[in-house]
């Protein structure tokens, strides 16, 4: 199956990607690679790169033709983003999910929207713009009956997660301070390769037309292991986060690309 990946050079949409390429399916990301998007999460995974936003529908449509189905992943996740900017979470959660369902809808191929538990009761600008591209998923599937669903899952944690992200900064601290990390966190956490097995779970098997909410039989990683295993990770690759952490010496969207290639 050929799968479109938008967002697909984030935290969660390249560990999607990878999961999606080592079962043997054509994976076409498209990322703008700004802020959260890193090409290096993609190296060794199969796949065809296409850098533009959601939001531009020739860009966005262009990546799709071909494809069996879409899983959107893309999202602003600018973490000192306010109420203010608020415009940009609206152009790529709501309108970026209008053009990427309006292909699927004419396409008629399978629609998976990737969302957060806090779209369930919105408190924010950008968790109130993703509840805005799942009631977009939602009027899809009632009104012209489009194969699409939403999944919703608690916060994640795991392996090439920004370092300005919980809870991979309060590891990064502890790295740079030579001080104990964190052994536990309080609330419902999921690590990315559980979070991406369910992702791929609603891809294959989820009903259109519903809201597939992760819980307790999708942390098949149990916490502490997980944690553990992903300071490791934090400790071992430096080379990854330090460049990020300074942004003194992170390469550009084509700089990227071209290593990539290389």
């Amino acid at each position: 199956m050929r799968v479109l990946v938008p967002g697909g050079a984030g935290f969660l949409g390249s560990n999607f990607a990878a999961r999606l390429a080592a079962a043997g399916n054509e994976v076409v990301v498209l990322d703008r690679l700004t802020d959260f998007g890193n090409l290096a999460r993609l190296e060794g995974v199969p796949h065809e790169f296409v850098q533009g936003d959601v939001a531009d529908a020739v860009t966005a449509t262009g990546a799709a033709d071909g494809c069996q189905a879409i899983v959107n992943f893309a999202a602003e996740t600018n973490l000192d983003a306010s109420g203010l900017a608020s415009g940009g979470f609206i152009v790529t959660d709501v309108y970026g999910t209008h053009v990427l369902l309006e292909f699927a809808r004419v396409a008629g191929i399978r629609y998976v929207q990737v969302s957060t538990a806090e779209a369930e009761q919105p408190e924010t600008a950008p968790a109130a713009s993703k509840a805005g591209g799942d009631l977009q998923v939602l009027a899809y599937a009632q009104a012209y009956g489009a194969n699409a669903s939403i999944v919703r899952g608690p916060s994640a944690y795991g392996p090439f997660q920004h370092p300005d992200a919980e809870p991979a900064a309060a590891i990064v601290r502890a790295l740079e301070d030579d001080s104990p990390p964190p052994a536990s966190l309080a609330g419902p956490w999921i690590h990315a390769d559980d979070h991406s097995a369910a992702v791929q779970r609603v891809l294959e098997e989820g009903e259109a037309g519903k809201i597939h909410v992760l819980g307790e039989g999708d942390l098949r990683t149990p916490l502490e292991q997980g944690l553990a295993e992903t300071v490791e990770w934090y400790r071992a690759r430096r080379d990854w986060w330090e460049p990020i952490r300074t942004r003194t010496s992170t390469p550009s969207p084509e700089e990227q690309y071209a290593r990539r290639g290389s």
